[in-house]
This record gives C-alpha cells, structure tokens and sequence, in this order.
C-alpha cells in the first residue's frame, strides 16, 4: 500500500511503530498547520519551532487517539491550536513591545483588509475553474495534483487554470493599483 493512500487515522495507529509515518503527516499538513501558526500570529522565523512541537506531540501522543471521540483532522488541527497557543504564551512581548505590535498590525489589518476586499471582487472576474483552483491551492493548502485528482481532470489543466488566473489578477492589480 502506498503511503499517500494511507488514511490519518490508520498512520496515528501505526505511528509508534513505524515513526516514518511521522514525514508523511508532515507532508499531508505540514502547510495546513503552517498556514494556521503563521496566521495565529506566530512570527515566521518561530513556524518551524512551532511544527516541531506539533510533530513531536503527534508522535508521542498518537496512542492517544481515539477516531470514536472525532476524526483525526480535528486531532491534528488541535494538537496544532495548542502548540500555536502555547508557543505565543511563552513568547509574549514587553508592554512597549506590545503597544508598537498593535499600532503595526492595525495598519496591517487595514491594508490587509483593503487587498482582501480587492482579491475577493477581482476572483469574480476570473472564470469558476480558475477562481476555485486558485482558492483551493492559496486558501487551502491542496496541491495541483490533489486539485486535479479532486477533480478528475489532467495536472496541465489545473496549472493552465491557475497560471491564467493569476495573470488576469496581476493585469487588474497592475491596471487598478500600478
């Protein structure tokens, strides 16, 4: 059986003896999780930090996995949560620190949330396969060919939809914003 047809429930029962099954998690999450700590506010040069502990948490406790209690995407996005939560307790800033952090990132917050409202109108003018393609490996963490298996259609088509895409959408930034 080949590893990426293994299910996540199936890898945490088998984890403890076959710790190489700790890389193919690592390969099926690792964005997601990434996507998650850099998102809860975890600096970029402490991700790699905070994926260690996660992987290193998963593999301790995979015994403790129950799929009767949930599925093992809600453990794996868990145990993420908590190491995410953990690590940015222990690294809380000073209070200057703090005060300096929130000024920023409400600029940021604003700057973001005008760039968001652009992608999101600028995504309707894309056709539905290169709007959903796009989502689906930006938003989502899906490679191209996990997005070509979903849908059943070649690799190439996939790449050709994003590629095309993301060029109508830097035309339009280049248009709108210079």
């Amino acid at each position: 059986m080949k590893e990426h047809n293994l299910s996540d429930e199936y890898i945490l029962e088998q984890l403890t003896q076959n710790p190489e099954l700790l890389e193919v998690l690592y390969h099926r999450w690792g964005k997601r999780w990434t996507g998650l700590i850099v998102m809860a506010g975890v600096g970029f040069n402490d991700v790699d930090d905070v994926l260690q502990a996660i992987l290193l948490e998963v593999w301790r406790h995979a015994k403790r996995f129950n799929p009767q209690r949930g599925s093992a995407e809600s453990w794996l996005l868990q145990i993420a949560r908590f190491r995410t939560i953990d690590h940015l307790r222990r690294s809380k800033p000073r209070a200057e620190e703090l005060t300096n952090a929130v000024a920023d990132a409400h600029q940021a917050w604003e700057a973001a949330a005008d760039t968001k409202e652009w992608i999101r109108n600028a995504m309707t003018t894309l056709t539905q396969h290169e709007a959903r393609a796009i989502q689906l490996l930006y938003y989502y963490g899906f490679t191209q060919k996990e997005i070509a298996a979903m849908w059943h259609v070649p690799q190439g088509t996939v790449k050709s939809w994003i590629r095309r895409g993301l060029a109508k959408l830097r035309q339009q930034w280049a248009a709108e914003r210079g």
